[in-house]
């Protein structure tokens, strides 16, 4: 690929399919090799894996262990560093001892909670049932057994109370109250119906009031509902004090092991991964076979690795076959534009055999935000708030994806920075000493340009859409992009002229009187492409091409009013600020005072409406960018169902946060 197409439309890091055969005794070493040279993306490999199977099952069970205890942990962020002699050091004996230890003391701890939190449940159900009856009821009232006759306490739907009623007549309601669509009642029953209601009740959805448990063991049947309730407050808050306590218990213990947690979790993710392409094969008696794909230009590398550690191997390599490999993708961009990957990624990954269309994007997306800013106040603003603020709002500042994210977001707010000084506008007061052009604070002219740069980036899209169809020989998409571009050539100039009688110079008479005739050969071409692509519904849905293309260029508007809101919800803070300042100068009848005052309310407002703006502006200049390079440009010829070349590699940092 030229150096001048990587600045265009990318393509991903060429890659070579590569099968290594080693012998069975040594595959061990040469996985760890592969581990540490980090360019090779293991697909499988070859071994006896009996053993490693137990290991790799131990070494997850461990693993989701210290993630259950460090699931209790919230509100902090651990960094820590694993060093090479404790990765190669491990003992997963030492290491499944001591979170064994720390698991069964949590367990005895989580043990009395859940059995705390049960009580407490059951406490706050008969509770819910007590509130809605007399306080001076007793007990004996609400749940009595006799030979003869008996009472419940039952609480559900009303509509569900009426239909137990008609199926048991002999119930009597000796309290009822109704409360939304529930009901709380104390019913008497013949007692040889005892069984069969309870039952009914219970698979109705009702619950019913039980004082049969541990809880109320040794309660008085004639004390009264007030005091019962009195009771349940008394044990809500004994119960929830021991659960916090318990609750305080677990954080402490854990945040005693949290650094040796945190680091056993890496220790054991790296040799899980290990493990894991390990037992990802196939067997062979007396060698392992090892496949995977490799950066073209990392094959030698690899090839002296293995030759430098003296193993004996035998190896194969063949370029990728379009139709049958899917290669791993891995991008390979300039360094600014490499800062666009981040915001790709959030789209799809490219597939290897696709075009990386992040240059076009990183464009796309820097010029539209700087369209949508223009403003060189607001533009220092973000770079200022992303350099020194954004971190803090991340899990892992030091993380390569956003990293890049941050330099694309202050490089956007540059070319914001520099539309600015082409306006002249800064904090939205406006500068006409540096001011070149008043397209940006014109509403209809900035319009007009908006519509423009949208038909070129639409059709940009069109255009890759029509060379993609023809490299795949989809004759279909072919045509009707052909006649797309014929309707939109020979019928922009015919509407701009017939129907909305705008002159449009340099454009000779006939042709106004003659583009009637290619626009229908345009259409045919739509049409017949449509048939071939979904069959007779083309011959109705073609219309939606032409008015898809004229919603996409109409959202292209966006440019303009988001750019022209910034300009004027900061007018309108400044023109308050002014205001306020004129007032307290009148208000005031020492004049030293009344600017005193007056300047500090105006800062005020200014700084307030500075933040405000500068806060929407971000938002909605990278929402809106997003919006015009995903949905009106990309969708149109980028699929983004690839994966990421994730080589077997070493990860000795990472950053734990517990929200």
């Amino acid at each position: 690929m030229s150096v001048l197409s990587k600045f265009i439309l990318n393509k991903p890091v060429e890659m070579n399919h590569v099968t290594i055969l080693v012998p069975r005794s040594i595959s061990d070493k040469v996985v760890q090799i592969l581990h540490d040279i980090g360019v090779f993306h293991i697909e499988t490999i070859g071994k006896e894996i009996e053993e490693y199977v137990e290991k790799y099952n131990r070494l997850v069970k461990l693993l989701d262990r210290i993630n259950s205890l460090l699931n209790n942990i919230h509100g902090i962020v651990v960094d820590v560093d694993v060093t090479r002699y404790e990765l190669e050091s491990i003992d997963l004996d030492l290491i499944e001892k001591d979170v064994e230890k720390i698991y069964s003391e949590i367990n005895v701890y989580s043990s009395d909670k859940r059995i705390l939190e049960e009580n407490i449940n059951t406490l706050m159900m008969i509770k819910n049932i007590l509130v809605h009856i007399p306080r001076d009821y007793t007990l004996k009232t609400l749940v009595y057994r006799g030979k003869t006759l008996s009472t419940i306490t039952i609480i559900g739907r009303i509509d569900s109370f009426k239909q137990l009623l008609q199926l048991y007549p002999s119930i009597h309601i000796i309290y009822s109250k109704e409360y939304e669509q529930n009901i709380v009642s104390i019913i008497m029953y013949p007692s040889s119906i005892h069984d069969e209601l309870v039952n009914r009740v219970k698979n109705t959805g009702f619950n019913i009031l039980e004082l049969g448990i541990d809880l109320f063991k040794n309660i008085d049947l004639n004390t009264s509902v007030g005091e019962t309730i009195a009771l349940i407050d008394k044990l809500l808050e004994t119960f929830r004090n021991r659960v916090n306590e318990i609750s305080s218990k677990i954080v402490n213990r854990i945040k005693d092991s949290l650094q040796d947690l945190c680091k056993y979790s890496i220790i054991l993710e790296n040799t899980a991964s290990h493990y894991k392409t390990i037992i990802s094969a196939m067997n062979s008696k007396y060698l392992t076979l090892i496949t995977g794909w490799i950066p073209k230009k990392k094959l030698f590398y690899l090839i002296k690795t293995l030759e430098s550690e003296k193993i004996p191997f035998y190896h194969e390599i063949r370029e990728p076959v379009k139709g049958v490999d899917e290669p791993p993708t891995m991008f390979d961009n300039p360094p600014v534009i490499q800062w666009y990957e981040p915001i790709m990624k959030f789209i799809g990954i490219p597939r290897y055999w696709e075009w990386d269309p992040t240059p076009l994007l990183a464009y796309s997306f820097a010029i539209f935000f700087g369209l949508m800013l223009g403003d060189m106040g607001f533009a220092l603003a973000i770079v200022l708030l992303t350099t020194f603020l954004l971190d803090k709002f991340v899990s892992d500042p030091g993380s390569r994806d956003y990293v890049l994210f941050k330099k694309s977001l202050v490089f956007s707010s540059i070319v914001g920075f520099i539309i600015g000084l082409i306006s002249g506008s800064f904090f939205s007061f406006e500068i006409k000493i540096i001011r070149l052009t008043d397209v940006f604070s014109d509403p209809i002219k900035f319009l007009i340009m908006a519509l423009i740069i949208g038909l070129i980036h639409v059709n940009i899209a069109h255009i890759l859409t029509f060379i993609k169809s023809k490299n795949n020989k989809d004759t279909g998409t072919l045509m009707s992009e052909l006649g797309l571009f014929i309707i939109e050539i020979f019928g922009i100039p015919y509407v701009l002229r017939n129907i909305l009688n705008y002159s449009i110079p340099l454009i000779p008479e006939f042709f106004f009187k003659t583009a009637i005739y290619p626009i229908t050969i345009g259409i045919v071409l739509m049409i017949i492409g449509m048939i071939k692509q979904i069959g007779f519904l083309g011959l109705l849905m073609w219309l939606f091409n032409i008015t898809g293309l004229i919603g996409d260029v109409l959202s292209y508007s966006r440019l303009a009013g988001v750019s022209l809101a910034t300009i004027y919800l900061g007018n309108s803070f400044n023109m308050i600020a002014n205001m306020v300042m004129n007032s307290l100068l009148e208000l005031f009848p020492t004049p030293f005072i009344g600017l005193i005052m007056g300047g500090l309310a105006s800062l005020i407002i200014l700084v307030f409406g500075i933040l405000l703006n500068t806060i929407l502006s971000a938002i909605g200049c990278f929402v809106h960018s997003l919006r015009l390079c995903f949905i009106e440009f990309l969708s149109k010829f980028y699929e983004g169902t690839g994966y990421l070349f994730e080589p077997l590699r070493i990860v000795i940092r990472k950053r734990f946060v517990f929200e």
